[in-house]
C-alpha cells in the first residue's frame, strides 16, 4: 500500500515533483489503482483520481493538468477500464466538471465514443454540465443523438440546464448551439417547457438553423 499512498498523496497535494518521483521509480504506478473510501474499498485509476480530487475541492484548480501530464508521460492508459466496469477517465473527467482534463485526454488519444455504466458517452456528461469546450471537441467523434440506457436521453436533453448538477460549468446554451449545429435532434416538448420558453437565449440555441 505504500507505493499506492505515495501516488495518492502526491495527487491530493498537487505535488507534481513528488508524483514524477514516484513514477520514475516504477512507471507501472501510473496505472495502479488508488485505494480510498471506507475501508479502502474504492479503487480508482490515477487519471480519474485527479478529476475526483478536483471535484471534491481537495485539489486546487489549475494544478490538475501538470499531474495529468506526469501520469501520461509515465504511460497512464487514457481508456483504462476496471475489470467488469465501463467508465473511462474521459467519462470521469466529463462527469466531474474537470473540463481541462477531458480536453487533455482527448489530445492524448482518448476514445470519445466509449460508453459508460449507463450507456452514456462523455458527451452526455459534458453537455449536462455545460462544458462547452469539451463538447466542441467531443462532437466529431460521438453520435450526437445517441440515447443512454438509463434515462433514454440524448446529449442535448435540457434537464442539465433546468436542474444544474454538481460541477455545473454553466454553458448549456452554448452547448445547445454546438449540438444543434452538429446535427442533434431537438424534441418538440423541450420547446414547450416553461423554463425554455422563458429564456430567449435557450430558445434561440435550440431553434438555430444549421447553415
Amino acid at each position: 500500500m505504500t507505493d499506492d499512498l505515495d501516488v495518492k498523496t502526491a495527487i491530493q497535494n498537487g505535488d507534481v515533483a513528488a508524483l514524477r518521483g514516484c513514477l520514475a521509480l516504477d512507471r507501472s504506478r501510473a496505472n495502479a489503482l488508488i485505494h480510498g473510501g471506507n475501508n479502502n474499498c474504492v479503487r480508482t485509476h490515477p487519471l480519474h483520481f485527479v478529476s475526483d480530487m478536483l471535484f471534491n475541492g481537495v485539489l486546487q484548480k489549475g494544478k490538475e493538468l501538470p499531474l495529468i501530464e506526469a501520469l501520461l508521460d509515465a504511460g497512464a492508459c487514457v481508456d483504462f477500464r476496471k475489470e467488469g466496469k465501463r467508465e473511462t477517465p474521459l467519462i470521469g473527467a466529463a462527469s466531474l466538471g474537470a473540463e481541462d482534463v477531458g480536453v487533455r485526454l482527448l489530445d492524448a488519444g482518448a476514445a470519445p465514443e466509449l460508453r459508460g455504466e449507463w450507456g452514456e458517452t462523455a458527451l452526455h456528461w459534458a453537455a449536462l454540465l455545460g462544458e462547452n469546450r469539451l463538447v466542441a471537441r467531443l462532437i466529431s467523434g460521438t453520435d450526437v443523438n445517441l440515447r443512454d440506457a438509463k434515462y433514454n436521453s440524448t446529449p442535448l436533453a435540457v434537464h442539465g440546464w433546468c436542474n444544474p448538477p454538481a460541477g455545473n460549468q454553466g454553458h448549456q446554451c452554448h452547448v445547445a448551439e454546438l449540438l444543434v449545429a452538429g446535427g442533434a435532434t431537438v424534441e418538440a416538448q423541450w420547446l414547450e417547457a416553461h423554463q425554455v420558453r422563458a429564456d430567449p437565449s435557450m430558445v434561440a440555441a435550440l431553434t438555430r438553423k444549421v447553415e
